[in-house]
């Protein structure tokens, strides 16, 4: 066990990132304590309730999720909503003319709205916003751990949560490493020095299709006028456009779920052909399947979610994540001017030359070897979910620890019910949670505000319940030891 400092601060609940996950952890923990509660939030970029999908700051990045129904609240779908339609000079800012529910808003509002959702329930005395990164997490002999900051004091918390967020993409599976080390593969497509860069003269190759390559698409638009832009994907799907349903009847419940990846692809493929029948849009189904989306990977055992990720998931995906009107139609107008050209395919090889890249890939329409040279690649293949790939220090402490380990599909981390972290024996870790995309390995749907949401107020709930069971235990142990004293 590990020895703590003299001079640590000590805290009822220390929660580590404050992106939406920890943000909201953190609101409803202070919106629901009945008694006062010492809690430190940290973040590492001092940039608090934003996190990285509503920090940007290109108002041409839109929410995915209409307005309606994208309240931070559990208990409140349309506070979002509501607060956007208040919000006139900052929609005039955005270049927002009408909000309506139906409404794609751009990310850096909702970034403005989770941060006065913070503020407005912050101004306890016993809340802390604390910047530094944390850098391991220690368990104590009494129960407790200590979280190391680097460059600041510790701290010594009775409860922690990690809310670690997405990582940045993993690399291509490529024999050839060298490309690694150039300065033409750029591996974070949401800074702002990527974007920089690739709005210089020279073609730009995007690794990856789905929401992150749309945004990347995005920022280019405007500013890059000299230079071809190529995207590659392995199955060429880009996310299916949103557009607004009706409800569909439910065709699911407890239990007659589908027992099989197969049984899941057969019913559904019937359902959307009855709906087209009835001239009901395919979206409807899609959506009336999401409230047992968990329930249905739950059942489902290793081998089956496996068969799933192999054959499934690269055709569901388009169509359960899907994206903005606006932003599909953007990539139209990109490819009819000829600025973007499509490619279906896999990749072999990204070779660095003098003066470019060479990118050799399987064209899976032409079925012939391409090769494409372009100025940069840039990464936008979806967050590394294998956390052995990780380099981040506090993942690299934890599973030296061997507090962490990944869940069986390398999707994330080995959880329990609520969040709760087992270790390397498969034992609970008390009072060390997550949520949010570690858990992705037992839910699988854990990445959007409508699960999300749902999973800070469930889990803030048990920490409250946890921190009260502790306090009337310990309070009940000093008034027997009163009456034993009094006896004596």
């Amino acid at each position: 066990m590990h020895s703590a400092s003299a001079d640590a601060s000590a805290v009822d609940i220390a929660i580590i990132g404050a992106g939406f996950c920890g943000t909201m952890v953190a609101v409803n923990l202070l919106l629901k304590a009945k008694e006062k509660l010492e809690i430190a939030l940290i973040e590492r970029s001092g940039s608090f309730a934003r996190g990285l999908a509503y920090g940007t700051t290109d108002r041409s990045h839109l929410l995915n999720v209409p307005a309606a129904k994208m309240g931070a609240l559990a208990d409140d779908h349309e506070h979002f909503y509501r607060w956007a339609r208040d919000q006139a000079e900052e929609l005039k800012r955005q270049g927002v003319s009408d909000v309506q529910p139906s409404s794609f808003l751009p990310r850096a509002l909702y970034g403005k709205y989770l941060t006065e959702l913070l503020e407005q329930t912050s101004r306890s005395p016993g809340f802390h916003r604390v910047t530094g990164e944390a850098i391991d997490v220690a368990p104590l002999a009494n129960g407790r751990f200590c979280v190391k900051l680097r460059n600041a004091p510790s701290l010594i918390a009775q409860n922690v949560v990690l809310a670690l967020g997405n990582f940045p993409p993993g690399d291509p599976k490529l024999r050839d490493q060298r490309f690694h080390r150039v300065d033409r593969y750029l591996e974070n497509p949401w800074s702002e020095e990527t974007r920089k860069t690739l709005a210089e003269s020279g073609d730009v190759l995007i690794l990856g299709s789905g929401l992150t390559g749309l945004d990347l698409l995005l920022s280019l638009a405007p500013v890059k006028h000299h230079g071809l832009i190529h995207v590659l994907s392995r199955r060429g799907l880009f996310p299916r456009r949103h557009r607004v349903v009706n409800d569909y009847p439910p065709f699911l419940d407890k239990e007659s779920l589908p027992k099989s990846a197969r049984h899941a692809c057969h019913t559904v493929r019937m359902q959307v052909q009855q709906a087209n029948e009835k001239g009901i849009d395919w979206r409807a189904v899609i959506d009336s399947i999401r409230p047992y989306s968990q329930q249905i990977w739950k059942l489902w055992p290793t081998d089956e979610r496996r068969r799933f990720l192999r054959h499934l998931k690269a055709f569901w995906e388009p169509h359960r994540h899907r994206a903005a009107p606006e932003v599909l139609e953007l990539k139209s107008r990109l490819e009819k001017e000829g600025r973007l050209q499509c490619h279906r395919g896999r990749i072999f090889s990204i070779f660095p030359e003098k003066e470019f890249l060479s990118v050799r890939f399987r064209d899976s329409n032409a079925h012939q070897e391409k090769e494409l040279q372009v100025d940069y690649v840039v990464n936008c293949t979806g967050p590394e979910c294998n956390y052995y790939k990780l380099k981040d220090p506090l993942i690299v402490q934890l599973f030296s620890r061997g507090i962490i380990v990944p869940d069986p599909l390398f999707l994330g981390l080995d959880v329990g019910l609520g969040g709760t972290i087992l270790n390397l024996q498969g034992e609970r870790v008390n009072h060390l949670y997550t949520l949010g995309s570690p858990q992705k390995g037992i839910l699988f749907e854990t990445t959007a505000v409508p699960e999300l949401r749902v999973q800070a107020a469930e889990l803030a709930d048990r920490i409250l319940y946890q921190l009260e069971h502790r306090r009337n235990s310990h309070a009940l142990d000093q008034s027997e030891q009163a009456s034993v004293a009094f006896q004596i």
